[in-house]
């Protein structure tokens, strides 16, 4: 059980991963939020940041299902929020 997981080059520059892309496990009752705390997001960057589930757009709430394609892409509207690291 898994999930893939995606994010724009600045984003997995500031992950934890690391990574542009991976699978990571799937467990009953996630949400897309926990995909974004999971990559080591938090306060303002978590907020920043716009989560897409099977190519549409989710609110952080959002359930997730095993095997779902979950992508991280910042919000371009009025800056991106991310700060300085």
């Amino acid at each position: 059980m898994s999930l893939s997981v995606r994010m724009q080059d600045i984003l997995a520059e500031r992950s934890k991963s690391g990574e542009l892309r991976r699978e990571i496990a799937y467990e009953p009752g996630m949400v897309a939020g926990d995909v974004v705390s999971l990559e080591g997001f938090s306060g303002a960057e978590a907020e920043a940041i716009v989560v897409m589930v099977n190519s549409a757009q989710a609110q952080k709430e959002t359930p997730l299902n095993d095997g779902d394609t979950v992508e991280l892409v910042t919000q371009m509207v009025g800056g991106d929020g991310m700060d300085a690291r």
